[in-house]
């Protein structure tokens, strides 16, 4: 007896699931202050003023997703000099990194876009940010998108989000 319209998957196919990784940096991976110092690793002095600072476990973090992911995509507001700096010093092997520059302008800041070339290449489309406010997903309201959120960082060494996030991963099988 055959069953119609049930899929069943095995655990091979479900890993070559194609799934992307839409990547924060400021209050997600690391936080920029001006401030004279704060507690959390020091990553970069960026200018004369400001710092940049890494989020507890970030290392870890990104080990973690890199073997989850088929790619990654840095996706900022900031400037791009900035983002490439940061991506270069946490190592983050990104396919691309999208700065302010390839944000839409609104009212209150930059809005980040999904991208056709990203429904249609990835199975899966996951978005790590602190802000989802700041995501535009209503041109593709048939495709799913996973927000996974955390709270926003500034600085404390004491922050375990990312530990947490990584214990509670979402099995996106």
């Amino acid at each position: 007896m055959k069953n119609k319209g049930l899929l069943i998957k095995t655990e091979k196919q479900v890993k070559a699931l194609r799934k992307i990784c839409l990547l924060d940096l400021d209050h997600t991976l690391i936080y920029g202050s001006y401030a004279p110092s704060e507690d959390s690793e020091l990553l970069f002095q960026y200018s004369q003023y400001l710092k940049v600072y890494k989020r507890p476990f970030v290392d870890h973090f990104l080990h973690f997703i890199k073997n989850f992911y088929t790619d990654i995509i840095i996706y900022t507001t900031a400037k791009r000099d900035y983002a490439k700096r940061i991506s270069k010093d946490l190592n983050i092997n990104a396919i691309q990194i999208l700065s302010r520059r390839d944000c839409s302008k609104s009212n209150n800041g930059y809005i980040k876009t999904i991208r056709k070339e990203w429904i249609d290449n990835y199975d899966q489309i996951h978005i790590i940010d602190d802000s989802p406010h700041v995501w535009d997903t209503n041109a593709y309201p048939e495709k799913e998108f996973l927000f996974i959120i955390p709270k926003e960082f500034r600085g404390s060494s004491k922050d375990l989000e990312l530990k947490s996030i990584m214990d509670t991963f979402p099995d996106a099988s």
